[in-house]
């Protein structure tokens, strides 16, 4: 391989960063956003914790996608509190967000 032709590969890999980074910057922004009001997160902290949630739905999500249980916990109490599409499960519901975040 050629100097040149480590050097348009090297280009190519630092692009590709360069692109995830402009990403990860934007969610940094809207998670400062979301600590400067802290008492709207406060607020909802205090209505996700009174939402009961199903120990075996929690055990699912932590046997099939590897996160802790205060994860699976935190994402099912979202899904419920948010609502749910009729025909759809609190348990897939919060797999999908999981899956996708």
């Amino acid at each position: 391989m050629t100097a040149e032709d480590e050097a348009k590969q090297l280009d190519s890999v630092t692009d590709r960063v360069q692109e995830h980074e402009t990403l990860d910057s934007s969610k940094a922004k809207t998670a400062m956003a979301a600590l400067t009001s802290g008492t709207k997160i406060g607020e909802d902290h205090k209505k996700l914790a009174k939402i009961k949630i199903s120990k075996e739905d929690v055990l699912v999500i932590v046997d099939e996608l590897e996160v802790t249980e205060d994860i699976a916990a935190r994402a099912l109490r979202e899904v419920m509190f948010e609502g749910i599409e009729d025909g759809k499960t609190p348990l897939g519901e919060a797999m999908r967000r999981l899956l996708v975040a």
